[in-house]
């Protein structure tokens, strides 16, 4: 009974301790992470080292830790699941919430990287086409360029919109100041090709100048809006929650703890009083059974193997001879034990314990350590799977291909083949010769084969129609027999799930991608689809800048022949 007692007794103390210990952890793991995500938004955005490795110090300790404190309210959460802890629950809404943060402050710093600073990203865009302006030897006025500087870096501090009317109306004046002094100044060195070419930079700067606008709004200021505000919301919430789940467990630990420790103590004493009866009236009797005990823990202790004292109990055949067999019994389980940690230990993690053992308590703490040891595998592989695919993709991304067909196929099929897929599509939103939006075919994959397949769906119909209108993901597992009835650009094969992902940036839908296979997708899968589908939007929207940008280059060259041809018509007529 006082075995008994000693070790319930401390192996409820020891779990008690260990889900303080853990609780405490995660508290500690998420404000050290907190701490590092407000140096971000202090120290790095301001530093150009941030935008040129894309990533700093804070941010990847930030994350790391995150995903830390993560581990660890999974295990409280288990450990109190075990337990039949009514908290389990608040465990659970809290690693939802940290998952969450996890991916807000993620796509917040991926943001604040597309916005940039001085030379890089939108802002680094914006100002080298100013600078160019400023390098040219044009006689413009001074105080006009640095009004419109001024209203930018008014709008760039302050981010009020009032700022970007001014810079609007600053911009409109400059460029009338650069025709006025064009018009009066004809026989300087500057061609009419060369205001133009001024007048096309300063488009571009304004257009940069709203783009970072649009961001900035966004991402919003200080905690007040936009992401900033959903971040700052969520941690506010999780502080919450550690807080009232901080003072829960401490005080209920406590009152456990005491009684716990009052309960053992006068159960100790009732047994002493017990034990010293029985050891004044018996001792002579069994000193030699306690001798042949002695010697049986005495190996125990050292390793040594128990086989010749086990022929020796065989002549005893009272109350030690159970006593003995149950240190036997002990002796067994820890050299399955040790074989168990030693094949967990060289990594196999589909060891099975042996089976007489099993459902002992000293079995079920190692299969559950094995199974952790196996979670924490797959987790590290499912995130390292997610990052190298987004480190692949944004690599493969950044590779411009002269035929944009090309462009989207081979990207098609590196997705279809990192995720083990089997088929495949990119649909853009194009407008028809109508002026009417339609989704029209630019790649489709399947069965390792690139289709050549010119179509066009309507936006108003079908599961295509459907992700356009609402602009969410349409994923469907088992799907149903009729599935070819389903308007879809896979045409007849039936898969097993299927992904319809609407290709979105900074509110503007350029596309979907449909992915489909035989087998069903990961949760894991789905979400880096779902990260992926953005980061592949706003590519696209970058080639659709590009183009804008060329178009805009084209009617200028065609509005230049056209006056040059006037001007051939005016001088003849001035001639005759």
């Amino acid at each position: 009974m006082t075995l008994g007692t000693v070790y319930f007794t401390a192996k409820s103390l020891i779990e008690t301790s260990e889900l303080t210990e853990k609780f405490k952890q995660c508290s500690s793991l998420y404000t050290e992470s907190e701490i590092y995500y407000k140096n971000f938004l202090l120290e790095d955005l301001i530093t150009s080292e941030f935008y040129k490795n894309r990533k700093s110090t804070n941010t990847v300790r930030s994350i790391n830790l995150l995903d830390s404190s993560l581990i660890a309210v999974e295990e409280v959460r288990k450990q109190m699941d075990e337990l039949d802890d009514p908290r389990a629950k608040e465990m659970e809404f809290l690693r939802a919430d940290l998952e969450q943060l996890k991916a807000q402050q993620d796509f917040l710093m991926r943001k604040y990287l597309d916005l940039g600073f001085k030379d890089w990203g939108m802002i680094g865009n914006m100002r080298s086409k100013i600078h160019k302006i400023e390098a040219t030897g044009f006689n413009y006025n001074l105080g006009l360029l640095l009004t419109m500087r001024r209203n930018e870096k008014d709008f760039l501090l302050r981010g009020e919109s009032k700022y970007i009317k001014s810079f609007d109306e600053s911009v409109e004046n400059f460029e009338k100041h650069i025709v006025k002094v064009y018009q009066l100044q004809r026989s300087s060195s500057f061609t009419e090709q060369d205001v133009r070419n001024l007048r096309a930079s300063l488009a571009a700067y304004q257009f940069g100048m709203h783009k970072v606008v649009d961001l900035m709004k966004s991402i919003g200021r200080g905690q007040n809006s936009g992401l900033m505000k959903q971040v700052s919301d969520l941690q506010g919430q999780i502080n919450l929650r550690l807080l009232s789940l901080s003072e829960n467990v401490l005080s209920n630990n406590a009152t456990y703890v005491k009684w716990m420790v009052a309960a053992f103590l006068f159960i100790f004493f009732l047994q002493s009083v017990i034990l010293g009866w029985f050891i004044f009236r018996f001792t002579g009797m069994l000193n030699r059974r306690f001798n042949f005990l002695f010697k049986i823990s005495s190996a125990l202790s050292a390793g040594q193997k128990l086989d010749k004292l086990k022929e020796e109990s065989k002549d005893i055949f009272d109350e030690i001879k159970e006593i003995s067999t149950k240190i036997f019994e002990v002796d067994e389980q820890f050299s399955a034990a040790n074989d168990f940690s030693k094949k967990v230990t060289d990594g196999n993690v589909d060891v099975t314990y042996l089976k007489r053992f099993e459902n002992t308590p000293l079995a079920n703490d190692l299969l559950q350590m094995r199974n952790k040891f196996r979670d924490v595998q797959e987790e590290e592989y499912r995130r390292n799977w997610a990052t190298q695919g987004m480190a692949d993709f944004n690599q493969l991304l950044r590779v411009k291909m002269e035929d944009e067909e090309e462009w989207f196929d081979n990207l098609l099929r590196r997705i279809i083949e990192y995720i083990g897929a089997s088929q495949g599509t990119f649909i853009l939103v194009q407008e028809n010769n109508k002026q009417q939006q339609v989704l029209q075919v630019m790649a489709m994959y399947a069965y390792d084969k690139k289709r050549h397949e010119a179509k066009k769906y309507d936006i108003e119909s079908g599961l295509l129609g459907q992700v356009y209108k609402e602009q969410q993901m349409v994923y469907i597992e088992d799907v149903p027999d009729d599935y070819i009835n389903i308007t879809s650009g896979m045409g007849g094969a039936k898969p097993k799930s299927l992904a319809i992902l609407p290709l979105m940036y900074s509110d503007k839908m350029y596309g979907i991608l449909e992915i489909s296979s035989f087998n069903k997708f990961d949760d894991y899968k789905v979400d880096f689809l779902l990260k992926l589908s953005e980061v592949i939007a706003s590519s696209i929207s970058d080639m659709d800048t590009s183009r804008v940008v060329i178009q805009l280059r084209n009617q200028l060259d065609a509005q230049k022949q056209r006056i040059n041809e006037l001007e051939r018509e005016i001088s003849e007529i001035e001639k005759n």
